[in-house]
Formats: structure tokens, sequence, C-alpha cells
């Protein structure tokens, strides 16, 4: 693991974690309680989203999750954002999360000294929510958490699936709208055609920093694909995209070690 230091016009001391996948966090609080950020965002997946099995909630068979926001919220006040693996988490998580002592921003916005800091929820995240929404109260109450496959998704083309895996973003301008400084947790960088230009700073992960980078380039991210544009470090000194903290794809990552990501103004 290695530590990024970036520089962001405007942006408070902060760091940025992301991807965990429930993978060893020791690495990287030893790296927050050495620096001392006065913040810690966390853009997502924390944990590795399966279909949780007999239908035991994932924070307690991936225990680093939980055991990682207990650890930041001990060293600096700690806001997470939900990611594509925390698609089938449901309040009664979403309360545990919070009981470690972060704040859960899900598709919401607090303030903080002068600041206001949002986190924008997964489009998979929706997705799951919807579905959820159209089930009989048979179907619903026969699982904690049902299955958000289907067959019929087998008869879908690729667009069809993308449409729907949007984010619930009519909330954004009102964000954006809020006094103080912007900063806004989205796992998606790709999301970045979403965030209003008034938000300062947007803070990412998912894409792992493209599992191989060739000349300072990533080679593949999901959502963005072969040769992906957004994968590692600042764009346009708003943008702020971290390579992650874990590696869950079965190639192993090649000149790109995972990272905690340092932020200064």
């Amino acid at each position: 693991m290695t530590e990024s230091f970036y520089t962001v016009p405007g942006a408070p001391h902060l760091t940025l974690l992301s991807d965990l996948h429930n993978r060893d966090y020791r690495p990287a609080v030893k790296s927050l309680q050495k620096r001392e950020p006065a913040l810690i965002c966390i853009t997502g997946d924390l944990i590795y989203g399966g279909i949780p099995e007999d239908d035991e909630s994932p924070l307690h068979t991936q225990p680093n999750a939980l055991a990682l926001l207990r650890a930041c919220a001990t060293i600096a006040p700690t806001y997470v954002s939900l990611g594509n693996h925390e698609w089938m988490l449901d309040e009664e998580d979403l309360r545990e999360m919070a009981s470690t002592g972060a704040t859960v921003l899900d598709n919401a916005w607090v303030e903080h000294d002068g600041l206001a800091i949002g986190g924008l929820t997964s489009g998979h995240v929706m997705r799951h929510r919807r579905r959820l929404s159209n089930l009989t109260d048979e179907e619903r109450n026969s699982r904690r958490y049902p299955n958000e496959e289907r067959i019929a998704d087998i008869f879908k083309s690729p667009a069809e699936m993308l449409l729907e895996r949007v984010p619930d973003d009519d909330w954004l301008m009102s964000f954006a709208a809020a006094p103080g400084y912007h900063i806004l947790l989205s796992h998606h960088p790709e999301y970045r055609h979403l965030v209003p230009k008034e938000v300062e700073l947007m803070l990412s992960g998912h894409a792992h920093g493209g599992q191989w980078r060739i000349f300072g380039h990533g080679v593949f991210a999901p959502g963005q694909g072969i040769w992906p544009k957004l994968t590692k470090g600042v764009y346009d000194d708003r943008l702020v995209v971290s390579a992650g903290l874990s590696n869950t794809a079965p190639v192993p990552r090649f000149f790109n070690p995972t990272e905690v990501v340092y932020i200064r103004g």
C-alpha cells in the first residue's frame, strides 16, 4: 500500500479511502494515525457484494467493513457513501454502519465546519431498491436480502441494464446551492457529468486504478471499459479518484499499488 498526496485548490486536509472489499484495513488505519487528517471520506465498496449466504448481514460475515469505520471514527470525523457492492444493504445495515460513529451519506448531505459534504449513492443500489418496491409482500417477507438478479435480465441488452442502474441525482442541485465548500462522495467517477459545477470537489473510487497501469494509464475499469479516462489521481482540479485499498479481480494489479489518498488545498 502507498500513500498518495494531491493538492486541490480550496480543499481541506482530508483522506480519501475506497474499495476495501473486506480486506485488511489495518495498514490504512496505521497511515491515518500517522497523518492525522481533519476529515476521512470513504467512497463505498467496504464489502464484497455477493448474495448474502443464509440471509445473514454481509456486515457480519465481512467484519472488516465495520472495523474500518470504527477505527476511522476515532481518528477524525468520518463520512461514507454507498458503492455498487453495497447494493443489498437495508435500513438496519445502514443504522449499524452509523453506530460506528461514521456518518452514512445515502443520497444526502450534511454541514460540517463550513463544509457541505454529500454522498451520491450508486445506481446499482437504487436499482435494487426499485426492484424491492415492486415485490409482492410475500416476496419481500420471504428473505431479508432478495436476489437482485432475475431470469429476465438474460434477455436485456447492456444499454438496458445501464439505464436501470442510474443514480438518484435530483438532490444535487439543492446540495450545490448550500453555503460553504462542497465535497461530494461518489463511488463512481463516471457520474462526473451529473455533478453541478458549483461542487468544488468530487471524491471517487470504483476504477481500482485501471487494474494494470501502462505509462500512467489504466487498462480497464468497470463502468468505463478499456483504456478508461478516470482511474487514479486528480482531474480538472475537481475530481480525485482513488485506486482503492484492495484487489478483487482474478488477475493481479500491475504497476498499480493500493493506496490511501491525502488531499490538501
